[in-house]
């Protein structure tokens, strides 16, 4: 889980960037991946694009999102590449923050001392129901 420490941290970033922020050429995508629906009731779409900054800063980029609405959702980074069931995502995440919105391109700075490499999915995560709206598996390389 992250710290208070964490999550302010990356509550300022956010606040620094802003909404119109747009990664550079000096930026590179380290990670990828398509998000699908959590179930036929919970559904979402887009790409994930996960870009390491020239500092080491790490930012989960979801694009092109659209997200049903749904009460206290979450951004999570899980363990489980695939999770099916709720315990799949509950047995191992970090939480990037509450979700900014339903629709369009979002980013989330990974808190420092999270290895990305460490992850298998980002999932948008209903917290008051305990499911997964939307997922998209981590996938490396090219």
């Amino acid at each position: 889980m992250i710290n208070r420490r964490g999550f302010l941290a990356a509550g300022t970033i956010l606040a620094v960037l802003g909404p119109g922020f747009a990664f550079g050429a000096d930026s590179s995508e380290i990670a990828k991946g398509v998000f699908r629906d959590g179930d036929p009731v919970h559904r979402g779409s887009g790409t994930l694009s996960i870009r390491r900054m020239p500092g080491g800063e790490t930012f989960v980029r979801m694009v092109d999102m659209k997200i049903v609405p749904g009460p206290n959702l979450f951004v999570y980074l899980v363990k489980e590449p695939d999770p099916l069931f709720p315990e799949d995502v509950t047995a191992g995440f970090t939480s990037l923050g509450k979700l900014q919105g339903l629709t369009g391109t979002q980013d989330y700075p990974v808190p420092d001392g999270v290895n990305i490499d460490d992850w298998g999915s980002v999932v948008v995560w209903c917290a008051t129901f305990k499911t997964a709206f939307t997922i998209a598996t981590i996938r490396r390389g090219s």
